[in-house]
């Protein structure tokens, strides 16, 4: 901070500040004038002696006191230019430009509990100034006081409502800072105060991301009744639809749009998932062919039409999308995956392997291709070539246990499985309920191995445990019940198979098991 030189003329002027009039005012004025001579001579040390003498005379002048301050802020003697500013305060309390200064150099030499009491003092006598409103939010930004930065942002917004930044500044630190719930507090109070649409749009993002999508989408519709509503406003509305699975509503407000040509990917991705949820098969498949048509150089519209047709039950249709894809995607793996897929569930296991050694060409990681595949040679009896990529996932990936379970499920339902097999397959078991304790299908397996083991009653503590995490497994019961009838529970294995045929009256091997019984 430099001193700013006085011309002689508004020294003479100053000359009013000391009250003429009377000696010692007078003899404070002559004082002052050689000090301000003397700082016109750069002779600091002689000025401060003068402007001493004249504060002497003249304690309560707000001129001699600035000329002080002046001169030892020039010097870097902040603390003593901080004892004249607090005397020239205790004057002049409700002076904001003098209290300003004092917080700058208080907040210069780090007091900042005497600087925030001074703001706070300052806004009693100007409430809602700016000035003091951002002075106060500098310090604590720098003291990371998060909480009362962000009520201070209240303040500013509160005392001129067309700040957008602030808003936005608001929202920010919250959410860096874990204080979205503050954020949210803060902005229903400005709601209340002001039409901004910012802050409907700012309540809806955190409504969004905190979950609580029925709150959001009500927002939604407040901020439409304001603005008028866009395709922009209609797709993220449908998307919070599409949240809660409203899959109806989705439909209902994209299909206007969508029928006057708004064909963006959105769109279209949204009516699909809607769609496909619905059962309305032939209008996923109709948006689907929209999709491949306009967007014909990304893999989504094949992809959609592909499994559109295999829902509604043409797996030729679907082939011939997927065939159609396959040269134009060569480094896409779900095309030839899903071929794949198609062909084994089909029965056609020559060109499903062809299609999962392409899929495992383009990525070789790709462990659902490989459990596939290895599903697949066991349906083939080809039994080494199972064990052979089974043991190699098992061995590559220390944490799959889908792929444990799987292997060691198999080795119990081999007919040619020996004590050793299913010893070894019960180790495998185990490791993967270790991994996953709460995994139905995994305790379910220990429990078919012990069953296998004819250690029934360890069986039936693993089934029951199963159960327990998904009650109403049609395979699960039904091992129940064959543990039951080991056991001669007769009853209880009745009951089970009853209950079976109840969810599937026309399953033979259930209702045979249940006529053996009552043989």
């Amino acid at each position: 901070m430099f001193i700013k030189f006085r011309k002689a003329l508004l020294i003479v002027c100053c000359s009013s500040l000391f009250f003429g009039g009377t000696s010692k005012k007078s003899e404070a004025y002559e004082y002052f004038m050689k000090g301000e001579y003397e700082l016109l001579q750069n002779d600091f040390k002689m000025a401060e002696k003068y402007y001493k003498k004249a504060l002497f005379l003249s304690p309560d002048s707000p001129t001699i006191l600035n000329s002080l301050v002046d001169l030892k802020t020039y010097q870097g003697k902040y603390s003593e230019a901080i004892n004249y500013l607090e005397i020239n305060l205790k004057l002049d309390p409700n002076n904001k430009e003098i209290g300003l200064n004092l917080y700058e150099l208080y907040s210069q030499e780090g007091i900042n509990t005497k600087a925030e009491l001074l703001l706070d003092s300052l806004l009693i006598y100007f409430p809602g100034d700016m000035d003091i409103l951002f002075a106060r939010a500098n310090t604590q930004f720098s003291a990371q006081n998060w909480i009362d930065l962000l009520k201070t942002y209240q303040d500013i917004y509160k005392a001129d409502p067309h700040q957008n930044e602030i808003l936005l500044k608001i929202y920010e630190i919250g959410v860096a800072t874990g204080n979205i719930e503050l954020v949210w507090e803060i902005l229903i109070e400005l709601k209340s105060i002001s039409q901004s649409q910012l802050i409907l749009e700012l309540l809806i993002e955190i409504a969004d991301s905190s979950g609580e999508y029925s709150e959001a989408i009500s927002l939604m519709y407040e901020l439409m009744e304001t603005t008028g509503s866009t395709d922009n406003q209609l797709i993220n509305l449908s998307q919070l639809h599409l949240r809660i699975e409203k899959f109806d509503e989705v439909v209902d407000i994209l299909s206007p749009i969508y029928e006057k040509g708004n064909h963006s990917l959105d769109v279209l991705r949204m009516l699909l998932i809607a769609y496909s949820s619905l059962g309305q098969i032939e209008n996923e498949i109709n948006v689907s062919k929209i999709l491949m048509n306009e967007y014909p150089d990304i893999p989504v519209g094949y992809e959609a039409l592909s499994f559109a047709y295999l829902q509604a039950g043409s797996n030729e249709k679907a082939v011939e999308i997927l065939l159609q894809a396959l040269p134009k995607f060569p480094d896409e793996v779900t095309f030839p995956f899903s071929l794949a897929t198609i062909f084994y569930n089909s029965g056609d296991y020559l060109k499903a392997e062809n299609y999962f050694h392409r899929a495992l060409t383009i990525q070789p990681d790709l462990v659902a291709a490989k459990h596939s595949l290895a599903l697949m040679y066991e349906d083939m009896d080809d039994t080494s070539r199972s064990d052979s990529l089974f043991l190699h996932m098992i061995n590559q990936n220390e944490n799959d246990a889908g792929g444990r379970n799987d292997y060691a499920y198999i080795l119990s339902e081999r007919k040619n499985s020996s004590k050793e097999d299913f010893n070894y397959a019960l180790q495998l078991a185990e490791r993967a309920v270790a991994m996953e304790p709460e995994n139905a299908a995994f305790l379910d397996t220990i429990g078919w191995i012990y069953y296998k083991l004819e250690t029934y009653q360890k069986a039936e503590e693993f089934i029951e445990k199963s159960l327990n995490y998904n009650e109403d497994n049609p395979v699960i019961l039904e091992h129940l019940g064959d543990i039951y009838v080991k056991m001669n529970k007769t009853i209880e294995a009745i009951n089970i198979y009853e209950k079976l045929l109840e969810k599937d009256s026309d399953n033979q091997l259930i209702r045979n098991k249940l006529d053996k019984i009552n043989d």
